[in-house]
Parts: C-alpha cells; structure tokens; sequence
C-alpha cells in the first residue's frame, strides 16, 4: 500500500472558519512551566503524561494545554526529531498490500515511537488504523481519543488567520496535519513571518483562504537551545 490514507476524525465540527475573533486562547507557557514542575500540583506533568498515556478520557482541556505545549519544556524533547523506527514503517507502509502481520508490526512499531513522541499525529493516525484493520476497537477508540484532543488543543490557541491568532505548534509537521484534518490541501509555499509564524498557502476553497499562520516561536526557541547544547 504505497499510501496510507486514513480519516482524522472529522474535526471540523471544532472550528467555525467564518466565525469571530475573541474566542481563542494563546498558551500562557510560563505559567504552563510553572505547574508543571511542581509536584503538588494536580497539573505535575509526570503524572498528565501517565494519564494520557493510559488514555484517560477525564482529562479536560486545560490538561491538554499542559500536556501539549509542556512538552517544550521537558528533557530530550526536539521538534525535528524522528524515531529510529521511522525507516522500518516505511518499508511496511511502501507495500503494495499489507497483510494483518504487517499491521501487527505497526502496532508494535508506533506504540514505541509514541512513547518517544507522544503526540505525533501521524503515527497516531497510522496506529489507529492498523487497530481497525486488526479488529482492536478499544485501543483503536483509545488512539483516537488523543489524537482528536491534541487537534482541538491547537485549534483552541487561534484561527489562524493572522498572525496574532496563529495557531500554535509544537511541531512543524502538526502544521501539514491539521491543514488536513480541516480539509484544506497545501498550496505550495512556506514563509517565516517578522514575527517567526509560519504561512503556509492553501489551495483554492471554499472559504476563499489563501494561507494560515502558525506560531512557531517557541519551536524557533527550542531549536536555539538545542544547537547552544
């Protein structure tokens, strides 16, 4: 199977792309940094990651906020990196058919990225679908779960029609996703703004959008500190 093309889950319903400015929320990242490293709080990341990872869906979205964009301020934690697994799902997901021990692999295999990189919407999306074709309806539910909230997580930053209600990433390739998950298809250019967000065009619509901004500070940010290390 040369493509693997599966549905984010209709999040469309989550953004009204006509609607008004005001009702976003751009991340408060130092007062995110700031509980997460307290162990008393009900917001000390170690213990969000384990609920999430368990799936846990009374996780609200304040935790979600929290767990996404505090993801920049935990050890080890690149924008640009990439699983050692990632050469090994490419040549399952470049065969022209794949069998049910194909798809076992990629349960195995994305299951161990994403505790790397929890919230690689690609892979969840790939994993997802390897537990549908496996007929694994709980973890299939489990999986999408997270991944509709980390969408509705970003969206809840912005509209992203101008820059100052970007949406904001955590990963430059959360930017391709969610043009996806909202139906929009990719026009071709990218440009860093004075700002530092991302414009990316989109092709014609129905919405008559030519792009959507994207914040990416913090990714700029992060990728300094990185190279300084």
């Amino acid at each position: 199977m040369k493509t693997l093309i599966v549905s984010l889950m209709l999040m469309l319903s989550v953004i009204d792309l006509t609607g008004q400015e005001g009702q976003f929320k751009a991340p408060d990242y130092e007062g995110i940094r700031s509980v997460m490293n307290k162990k008393a709080s009900e917001f000390y990341y170690p213990k969000l990651m384990e609920r999430y990872q368990q799936s846990d869906t009374t996780l609200t979205l304040q935790d979600f906020r929290i767990l996404y964009y505090g993801v920049l301020y935990t050890d080890g934690y690149s924008p640009y990196g990439q699983s050692d697994y990632a050469d090994s799902l490419r040549s399952i997901f470049n065969k022209d058919t794949l069998l049910i021990s194909d798809f076992r692999l990629i349960i195995q295999y994305e299951n161990s990225v994403l505790r790397e990189y929890p919230f690689n919407l690609r892979d969840m999306n790939a994993l997802s679908f390897a537990y549908y074709k496996t007929g694994d309806s709980i973890s299939m539910n489990n999986t999408n779960f997270k991944m509709n909230r980390i969408i509705t997580t970003i969206l809840s930053t912005g509209d992203g029609k101008k820059e100052k209600s970007a949406w904001h990433v955590v990963s430059v390739g959360h930017e391709y996703d969610l043009l996806g998950v909202l139906g929009f298809q990719f026009g071709g250019s990218q440009s860093l703004t004075n700002k530092r967000c991302d414009y990316l065009t989109v092709q014609k619509n129905e919405y008559n959008i030519e792009g959507f901004y994207f914040d990416v500070n913090k990714i700029l940010d992060k990728e300094s500190e990185l190279f300084k290390n």
